[in-house]
């Protein structure tokens, strides 16, 4: 927020220090100077004013008195000058009606003003803090409201309709036009000032053209409210019309603060404008602001801070902070000033007092007490890990709900299903067995806009122990992928499970699938323990879901993953010998998995056969119908030495005459 330097200037007798200075001055007890900008014989600072300090500190008052108690200089508020009364009192020519989202709503009228330009300190300080010069009832306005923080707005008494001002909400498509001659559809949701015919304003955001300030004003209402902080909020959003009010309004403000801006309004308009003032001032205040207090002692602060702060100086920071307070020894009974609407609790108080004393001046101290690092939790490391591997293949997260609709529920054995009693609707009637239906969900929304579709998801499952009669859940990891193959997944897997530091899987034709995964589905082992399973999606499913591209699917229990999982890696020597390859295809029957191929494979390679990759399949008239073909890359390696080709072709050899036991299978070299 843009703060003037000779506005600054003008609550102190004392000189400032100079603009950077008194940056620097700020940024160590106060908030960040994000900017310093020259403007003719001006300085603005741009100053990042929190949410929390938004109260006092959104106006040029607040940050003196800020500047007072970091530096000591004595600040004094504007001097009001004797206002010139009318005989005529403000209650016989209008009333007000406040309805709904208004706490406090004063009301004050000057008849006989004269419209012109504003003085130029008034024009030049609105200029410094981004705000166009209008005439001098509107800039008195918005003076005001930059030196005090509280929005005002001015009427043309003569303009409204009838003798009442409302607030209201508007009604359903009730129209207005704004200061700036845009005109805006409203709805029941909106605040708005009114009169008895028509809207005049939207409350809190933007005055309306209808009772505009003009060369031709005579008679002026002046508004000073205190809005429902929630209220201005969702309205300038909706409207997507956010001004200097309904940034102040949002944030929220002592309704004390309406009445202190009003009357300093009103004197600059009765000396800059001239015209006299309708006697008394109309004031609706639902709930009085009640006076906060707060008791706190020395040795909180002490224990809070790490400081052994002396008592007077407490005393000192607390009066330069216009707190009222009485101490009885180290204990202080306090009285919160009404503009800071932050402070709630002594440790509010605590923290007031540290950071006008100094955080630089507190000494680092180290702990008396040794820091125990926490546990190390296993599952959620392992989970991260999981993450970071599917992720870095390409794989996006995706979070579902654990219900499944009535549909689903076909998929799986009705007495494994859990049925909720009360479900919120028919598409949460059960509690999932599985993360599949999610994730073909994500699938089939997702394919009309994407070729390729890789997702992932780690959650719990709930089902019916059928052996145990129990309820149970368990956590899996599920992945779903139209863009890999069968075969991709497979490569995939081997490199996640490498990366969790698994002992090497084995592969086995699933016996069991989980009425989701097709054929050919296959089974993950770990030292002989099923830990998971992947392959196509059955073509029922497909059909059912309408779904269009070919989908892989796996699923891991994440428990015995995580029982499997190795946080320590094993580092091993990288061999000094070379790695001989070899390329071997092999025409199988169509129901041959390649599973069965490897096995085999290894059986004839002994312990020099170090890898096996299947990278190619294929299919076609060349091998015949009800055949494929299985291209594998083999890699032997000797730590004892290097492997002459003559050894490796014997290998080979050995491994051919392995595959030729079958006799519908045909080996070729490559």
């Amino acid at each position: 927020m843009k703060f003037s330097y000779n506005f600054l200037q003008s609550f102190f007798k004392s000189k400032l220090p100079s603009p950077e200075k008194l940056a620097d001055l700020l940024m160590m007890r106060f908030f960040e100077v994000e900017d310093l900008k020259k403007m003719g014989k001006d300085t603005v600072l741009d100053i990042d004013i929190l949410s929390s300090r938004a109260g006092d500190c959104f106006s040029h008052i607040g940050i003196a008195r800020e500047i007072s108690a970091i530096t000591g200089l004595k600040y004094e508020l504007p001097k009001m000058s004797k206002k010139k009364e009318s005989s005529k009192a403000l209650c016989d020519e209008v009333s007000i009606d406040v309805r709904d989202g208004c706490r406090r709503y004063l009301l004050a009228g000057v008849e006989g003003v004269r419209i012109k330009k504003s003085p130029l300190y008034i024009q030049k300080r609105l200029k410094s803090c981004g705000i166009k010069p209008i005439n001098n009832i509107v800039d008195i306005t918005n003076y005001v409201m930059l030196e005090t923080g509280q929005p005002l707005h001015a009427f043309d008494a003569d303009k409204l309709q009838g003798d009442t001002i409302s607030v209201r909400y508007a009604k359903k498509r009730e129209k207005i036009v704004t200061l700036d001659e845009k005109r805006i559809e409203l709805d029941e949701d909106i605040l708005v000032i009114a009169d008895n015919q028509s809207s005049i304003g939207i409350a809190g955001i933007k005055g309306g053209v209808v009772a505009e300030i003009d060369k031709g004003t005579n008679r002026v209402y002046l508004e000073a409210a205190n809005f429902d902080p929630v209220t201005i909020r969702k309205g300038s959003r909706r409207l997507a019309l956010r001004t200097d009010a309904s940034l102040r309004f949002e944030h929220g403000m002592s309704a004390k603060l309406a009445e202190v801006a009003l009357n300093r309004a009103i004197c600059l308009i009765n000396s800059i404008a001239g015209g006299r003032v309708l006697s008394g001032s109309i004031d609706y205040y639902k709930e009085k602001e009640e006076i906060k207090k707060i008791d706190f002692d020395a040795q909180d602060a002490r224990d809070l801070l790490g400081v052994d702060i002396p008592l007077k100086e407490i005393e000192k920071i607390l009066r330069g902070l216009e707190f009222r307070f009485k101490r009885k020894d180290s204990l202080f009974f306090i009285e919160v000033p009404f503009f800071r609407v932050d402070i709630e609790t002594k440790e509010d108080i605590i923290e007031e007092i540290g950071r006008i004393y100094g955080y630089d001046n507190i000494e680092a101290i180290e702990p008396k007490d040794s820091i125990i690092p926490v546990l190390e939790n296993r599952e959620v490391v392992a989970e991260k890990k999981c993450r970071d591997i599917w992720q870095g293949f390409g794989f996006t997260e995706t979070y579902n709900y654990s219900f499944i609709n009535n549909s689903e529920s076909s998929f799986f054995n009705k007495h494994s299903l859990i049925e909720v009693e009360k479900p919120v609707s028919l598409e949460f009637k059960y509690l999932r067995p599985s993360l599949f239906p999610g994730l073909l969900k994500n699938v089939k929304e997702n394919e009309k806009n994407f070729s390729k579709i890789n997702f992932f998801e780690i959650g719990k499952i709930f089902f019916n122990d059928v052996d145990s009669h129990n309820m149970r859940e368990k956590k899996m990891l599920s992945i779903a992928s139209s863009a890999d193959n069968f075969y991709q997944i497979k490569g995939k897997i081997d490199l996640f499970l490498k990366e969790l530091l698994l002992e090497e899987p084995v592969y086995a034709n699933s016996k069991k699938s989980d009425n989701i995964i097709g054929s050919p589905a296959v089974d993950i082992l770990v030292n002989g323990e099923k830990i998971g399973t992947f392959g196509p999606i059955l073509k029922e499913i497909k059909n059912k879901k309408k779904i269009e591209c070919d989908v892989v699917v796996a699923n891991f229990d994440f428990e015995k993953l995580i029982k499997f999982y190795k946080e320590v890696k094993e580092y091993k020597q990288i061999s000094r010998f070379p790695a001989v390859i070899r390329d071997i295809s092999i025409v199988v029957p169509e129901e041959i998995q390649y599973i069965e191929v490897e096995k085999k494979i290894k059986s004839g390679g002994g312990k020099t056969l170090e890898e096996i990759n299947l990278f190619d399949l294929y299919r076609g008239k060349e091998i015949g119908e009800g055949k494929k073909n299985f291209t594998f890359r083999l890699y032997f390696r000797d730590e004892k030495g290097t492997l002459s080709g003559e050894a490796v072709n014997k290998l080979q050899d050995k491994i051919i005459s392995t595959l030729e036991e079958y006799p519908e299978w045909k080996v070729r070299k490559k």
